[in-house]
């Protein structure tokens, strides 16, 4: 399991996120991934929430077959189901916001991951400085292109959970649906043989948000 503290506006603790990996399911065929965020008694002056994030992986491959977010934020539930494998030329989400049903289809343009799964898929993945990358994630509810490269050099990140050598991954998700609408996204793997996620920094509504490690994996 990892462990993370959550930032907003880079000085507010907003709440803790934590990873885990579960037991091979199917006779070894799938890896479900699970992710838990709730907010601070202090944030949740602002907005409260506490969600889940599921996600079910080729024990092979690392990619997602279905993912699945459960979030109650403000006393409203809101839920996606996304079933990735199924349909070889699109995605459909399906949601349900505070008992408003609904779907969308998104074509595909690449490989298609979800925002828990691409966290363990670029710790899998072989990663060489100045590489590009370039995949569709599921997430936030909605469907998103992402488009970056590794840092040249590596850097050296500092945080409660250690101190690290890390490959910077750098680019921006646009969602599917808006083109134009764009947010940056910065995510450090450590280099050593473990390849921890050790933080990952993006925008929401609210501003600049960010996640680092908060305990030695």
């Amino acid at each position: 399991m990892l462990q993370y503290d959550l930032e907003v506006m880079g000085m507010v603790k907003a709440g803790t996120m934590s990873m885990e990996a579960g037991r091979p399911m199917f006779g070894g065929t799938q890896i479900p991934l699970k992710a838990h965020v709730k907010n601070t008694s202090v944030f949740a002056k602002i907005r409260r929430i506490v969600g889940t994030a599921m996600s079910w992986v080729d024990a092979k491959t690392l990619l997602p077959e279905r993912a699945r977010d459960d979030v109650l934020e403000d006393g409203v539930k809101k839920v996606s189901d996304s079933r990735i494998r199924g349909d070889p030329a699109a995605v459909v989400i399906e949601t349900d916001f505070g008992g408003q049903k609904g779907s969308a289809r998104y074509e595909r343009q690449g490989e298609v991951l979800d925002a828990l799964s691409a966290a363990y898929y670029l710790r899998a993945a072989d990663l060489k400085p100045g590489q590009e990358l370039c995949f569709d994630v599921v997430g936030l509810r909605r469907f998103w292109r992402f488009r970056g490269k590794v840092a040249v050099k590596p850097e050296r990140v500092d945080s409660a959970g250690g101190l690290f050598d890390t490959l910077r991954v750098e680019g921006t998700i646009e969602r599917a649906d808006k083109p134009g609408t764009k947010r940056p996204l910065y995510v450090w793997i450590s280099t050593d043989p473990r390849r921890v996620l050790v933080g990952a920094v993006s925008e929401i509504d609210l501003g600049p948000a960010s996640a680092l490690l908060s305990r030695p994996p």
